[in-house]
């Protein structure tokens, strides 16, 4: 099922095979289970690390598992938990609507994201928009749920193997594993206690999303922006309890204004873990130039990611593109924009699942094939990959 690397240099393999490569936000995981739900392949622990024949699914549906991850290079993924799918239902933060994937619909064929977005923050059809995108069930349930699902396939595959400190990280590069990061999505799960923080952090959760598609008892989200809030009394009380706790901040989905709020707030670095440029093209899920310097002067890192790339169906095929594709440019195009912006220590890969451009991991020599081409160094390539993360992650969740 995949594209072939046409076109893809020694060099750009043999650089992506080499270098740390971690993917900071993906639901690959996700779709990988959902994929074998679909199949009525068997779910016992180790399905992860079968091909599409093994499962009895079809090749192009299997875009996310053990074959493909090590075959293109990906030595750490951060899984999007608890968005995790079994029969057929997405486990996640309840009585989220389904607001954003209305709202790009509508506008999913225009030249470019309307200038006056924020009044389409609600759709006016009557009652579209009731349908729940998760079943009513608690964050925090849905968050364990999803981590036992996790944890039993770490304990049945031995080249996987759960990330808690930067030292984790480099010994599963070292050892020839695949690290697996928990990634909190989103501060729904917790409610309104603060303790369920230390909770999550004693599971292994790492990093947390503070918005998705709706306002919640932290910040509003990106859908949210004509309201013009940020962030509130108790998000202020969870910033800070993720800095003592050493969890990372994750920016992607938060409304402009919770944006500056928290960067105000956090006294440590903080990431947006899956965002593009808005200057390329204009979506409000993307950064804007000031966001994104002043991110990175803070210190932390802006995931590219595979989705919000371009205007229109076309960007989102759901294909894998060559790196001559002018879509793939215009990726390289954002890559190009945020760099001048940023510099090369604040980008990192950020996929948001390999929906379209990348179709698998096994495609990852791509973005390095595309990098080079466009005369980026190795050493730049390879801060992008990985090392801007583990800095990071170094600095926040070790300490």
């Amino acid at each position: 099922m995949n594209e072939p690397l046409n076109g893809v240099s020694e060099e750009a393999v043999a650089l992506t095979r080499d270098a740390l490569v971690i993917d900071i936000y993906t639901t690959g995981f996700n779709q990988a289970l959902r994929t074998l739900t679909k199949s009525g392949a068997s779910q016992e622990p180790g399905w992860f690390t079968k091909t599409a024949e093994e499962l009895g699914a079809d090749r192009a549906s299997v875009r996310f598992n053990l074959p493909h991850i090590k075959e293109g290079g990906l030595n750490v993924f951060a899984p999007s938990m608890p968005d995790i799918a079994i029969a057929g239902s997405s486990f996640g933060i309840a009585n989220e609507y389904q607001l954003s994937s209305q709202i790009a619909r509508r506008h999913a064929g225009e030249t470019e994201w309307p200038e006056d977005w924020s009044d389409f923050a609600w759709p006016p059809d009557p009652y579209a928009h009731y349908s729940l995108q998760y079943p009513p069930r608690s964050g925090m349930a849905n968050a364990l749920v999803a981590h036992e699902i996790l944890m039993r396939e770490i304990d049945a595959v031995d080249e996987l193997s759960l990330v808690r400190t930067a030292d984790d990280i480099l010994r599963t590069q070292a050892e020839g594993k695949v690290g697996v990061l928990l990634d909190c999505n989103c501060v729904q799960m917790i409610e309104d206690a603060l303790e369920l923080l230390n909770v999550m952090h004693r599971l292994g959760f790492r990093q947390m999303l503070l918005a998705r598609f709706s306002r919640n008892l932290v910040v509003d989200s990106w859908v949210q922006t004509r309201t013009g809030g940020g962030l509130t009394p108790f998000g202020e009380a969870v910033i800070k309890e993720m800095n003592r706790l050493g969890m990372i901040i994750d920016l992607s989905h938060t409304s402009d204004p919770g944006f500056w709020d928290v960067l105000k707030t956090s006294e440590a670095p903080v990431i947006c873990s899956h965002s593009n440029a808005r200057a390329v093209h204009y979506h409000p899920r993307n950064l804007t130039d000031d966001q994104i310097k002043a991110l990175a002067e803070k210190g932390g890192i802006i995931g590219l990611m595979c989705i919000f790339v371009g205007p229109g169906q076309d960007y989102r095929d759901g294909k894998s593109w060559p790196v001559s594709d002018p879509r793939f440019q215009k990726w390289l195009d954002h890559f190009d924009h945020m760099l001048a912006l940023a510099g090369p220590d604040h980008l990192g890969w950020g996929s948001d699942g390999y929906h379209s451009m990348i179709a698998t991991p096994a495609e990852l020599p791509k973005l390095a094939e595309g990098l080079l081409q466009r005369g980026h160094s190795a050493e730049v390539i390879r801060k992008f990959l990985g090392e801007n993360y583990l800095r990071v992650f170094k600095d926040i969740a070790n300490a």
